[in-house]
């Protein structure tokens, strides 16, 4: 099979990338960001690696082609506010760049669609661009990326909703603290999940939307070791 990978430099992003290669079931891994992913010298499957640099405000314009022939997009695009600058920055890449590159997926016949969302997503929640009521907006604007992804009508589209992340070394601060009282689910778990939906709809065995919980993951993690 053959997969894109948007939002490769970032915590799930890079063990999706790392798994993708590394495994016999992928033939060709693209990435598409703003920037390559940095990967270690002694990579697995290194060879099978193309990676696209593209100005993420024109996707669907500069990453056309890179959609054309693929199995499967993984989108784990995803920010903060303060990286983002301000709560339109954070929706730009939370929602726009996200549904950008679902709109570029489906019109290049991919039947397989992988988001990497965030637990308690809905696109209802009232929300504020406050800075004090920013969790409103990330909730909101996580559901509204769902709902932008689901809109396509793809074959098959995988829905995950982490809690807190497990990022390892690259674990925020807050995450480092709280990581151990609040049962964080490790990001190479969340990768190894998604690819796992995409076989299994490969393979014939799911199709349509399925959404991930965290015990979902938990449970689907520990079957596909």
């Amino acid at each position: 099979m053959s997969a894109l990978v948007l939002g490769g430099t970032g915590a799930v992003g890079h063990h999706i990338v790392q798994q993708l290669l590394a495994s016999d079931q992928w033939s060709k891994v693209i990435t598409v960001g703003r920037r390559e992913v940095p990967l270690p010298a002694d990579q697995p499957g290194a060879s099978k690696l193309q990676q696209v640099v593209v100005n993420m405000d024109a996707l669907q314009s500069e990453a056309a082609g890179s959609f054309a022939g693929v199995d499967a997009v993984f989108c784990a695009l995803g920010t903060t506010r303060a990286d983002a600058g301000s709560a339109d920055g954070f929706r730009k890449v939370d929602h726009d760049y996200v549904a950008a590159a679902a709109a570029a997926a489906k019109a290049a016949g991919v039947p397989y669609f992988g988001l990497v969302s965030a637990q308690g997503a809905a696109a209802g929640v009232p929300s504020s661009d406050w800075r004090l009521l920013h969790p409103l907006l990330y909730t909101r604007t996580k559901g509204l990326a769902e709902e932008a992804v689901k809109g396509q009508g793809f074959a098959r589209v995988g829905i995950f909703r982490p809690g807190m992340l497990d990022r390892g070394d690259k674990a925020r601060s807050i995450e480092k603290l709280f990581a151990p009282l609040t049962g964080a689910i490790a990001v190479s778990d969340v990768a190894r999940v998604m690819l796992a939906d995409a076989a299994a709809f490969k393979a014939g065995s799911v199709a349509g939307v399925g959404v991930f919980e965290m015990k979902d993951m938990r449970a689907a993690a520990a079957a596909a070791k």
